[in-house]
C-alpha cells in the first residue's frame, strides 16, 4: 500500500454476508461525482455489482474507464466506456495462437466490418482513425484485449482485412469482400 501511496479503509460488515465495502465504495463514487469537477471515473473491479454505478456515471457524461481480469462479466465491461484486461501477462502466452482465433470471434469481426462500412468511401476503403472512432462509439473495445498494441496491428493479423498508406502516413482498411466489387 506504502508503495503505491494508496490509503487503506477498512470497511466492518455490519451483519455477515452483507457487501458493506461495495456499498461504501459506490457512496464514495457518488460523492466525488456530485461534488467534484471530473470527466472521468476509474473502476479496477472484476465485480459486476458496480455496473448500475457505471450506467449512472455514463448517464452524468462521465467517461468511465474500467480494470479487471478477464473474468469480469460483459455487462460490466460493455458497460464501461473502455475496460482493459489486467490479467495480459497470462494471455501473452497464448498471442501466437490468436491471430488463428481471431478471426473465428464472430462479435469482433462484425463489429470490424460494420465500423468499416460505416466510414469508408465509394472504393470500401476506410481511414483507420474513424473506424476506430466508430467502434469506440459502440462497444467497450481495446486493442490490447485482443493482445495487439494497436488498431492496425489488428487489421493486419486477420486476412479478412486489406491495410494500406493514405495520405500523411495514415492507414486506411477495406474488406477483403469489397476487393471483387471494385
Amino acid at each position: 500500500m506504502h508503495e503505491y501511496a494508496i490509503q487503506p479503509i477498512q470497511q466492518f460488515d455490519l451483519t455477515k454476508g452483507k457487501n458493506a465495502s461495495d456499498i461504501a465504495l459506490v457512496i464514495d463514487a457518488m460523492d466525488v461525482m456530485y461534488t467534484k469537477q471530473i470527466d472521468v471515473m476509474c473502476f479496477v473491479t472484476s465485480d459486476s455489482d458496480f455496473t448500475p454505478m457505471v450506467t449512472r456515471a455514463l448517464a452524468e457524461g462521465k467517461v468511465v474507464l474500467g480494470f479487471g481480469e478477464r473474468k469480469t462479466p460483459l455487462p460490466f465491461v460493455n458497460a464501461c466506456s473502455k475496460f482493459l484486461f489486467l490479467d495480459q501477462e497470462k494471455e501473452k502466452t497464448k498471442s501466437v495462437t490468436k491471430p488463428k482465433n481471431i478471426k473465428s470471434d464472430t462479435k469482433l469481426i462484425n463489429l470490424l466490418r460494420q465500423a468499416i462500412e460505416a466510414t469508408e468511401d465509394e472504393d470500401g476503403w476506410a481511414a483507420l482513425g474513424p473506424v476506430g472512432a466508430n467502434i469506440s462509439n459502440k462497444t467497450s473495445f481495446d486493442t490490447r484485449n485482443y493482445g495487439f498494441k494497436n488498431l492496425s496491428s489488428l487489421f493486419k493479423s486477420i486476412d479478412l482485412f486489406e491495410l494500406k498508406r493514405g495520405v500523411g502516413n495514415t492507414y486506411l482498411v477495406r474488406d477483403i469482400r469489397k476487393q471483387t466489387k471494385s
